[in-house]
């Protein structure tokens, strides 16, 4: 789920969250069988949000998308906007999970123009403050992203629940209608009743009329 955050709402997220970040710190990783010098830093989010918060602001930043090996590559990028300078920028995200809460390490290293990454020496230190100010500078924003993806999931959980009360309120009509129905047909079925056993007591006073009539009959055709 990619979110475009609008500038206001990143303002409001961030000044309203206040996280506090860990700070990014220098590490070594392999990059095309070799150890390279790299910046780290570990975040509390899912490992899915911070690649898609950091592909967005990288694409901000201008520069052609690429991969090499398990790293990410923005090339051509100036890291500000005013910044004459332009360089590569590679990272990575490793998704940890303990004791059931994920977490992710983003290592980061900037390159030349169209340099060959996998050539450095291990102590190779090029721009490894700036890449270190670079996480650092991405952490409020990926933050304020996740917020806006955790913001976008709970509305889709209030959207089913409410779809759901709607569905037992509609339920409750068609069960108040079914029990209003057979409660009309159970007071016309009494009246029935009522109306049926009038009409066999005048039967039954028929009958009796009739009977004794016959049994006059019979008595007078007896003495005869």
């Amino acid at each position: 789920m990619k979110v475009s955050l609008p500038l206001m709402v990143l303002v409001t997220v961030i000044t309203v969250s206040t996280p506090v970040f860990s700070q990014s710190g220098e590490t070594k990783i392999e990059f095309q069988k070799g150890d390279k010098v790299s910046a780290i830093i570990e975040l509390p989010y899912s490992a899915r949000v911070v690649e898609e918060a950091i592909q967005q602001w990288m694409e901000k930043k201008g520069g052609k998308s690429d991969r090499v090996k398990s790293f990410d590559v923005f090339r051509n990028t100036r890291l500000d906007k005013d910044e004459p300078e332009i360089v590569d920028v590679y990272y990575k995200v490793d998704r940890k999970v303990a004791k059931d809460k994920e977490t992710a390490t983003v290592y980061l290293l900037i390159g030349r123009p169209g340099e060959n990454v996998g050539l450095r020496t291990e102590d190779d230190h090029f721009k490894i403050a700036e890449s270190k100010e670079l996480l650092n500078k991405m952490a409020p924003y990926i933050d304020a992203y996740n917020l806006e993806v955790q913001v976008k999931l709970q509305e889709e959980v209030v959207k089913k629940s409410e779809k759901k009360l709607l569905n037992l309120k509609d339920d409750q009509y068609d069960l108040e209608k079914k029990i209003k129905n057979l409660q009309d047909k159970l007071a016309q079925n009494k009246n029935d009743q009522q109306v049926q056993t009038d009409d066999l007591n005048r039967q039954k006073e028929a009958l009796n009329v009739i009977q004794n009539k016959k049994d006059t009959s019979q008595g007078k055709l007896s003495k005869q």
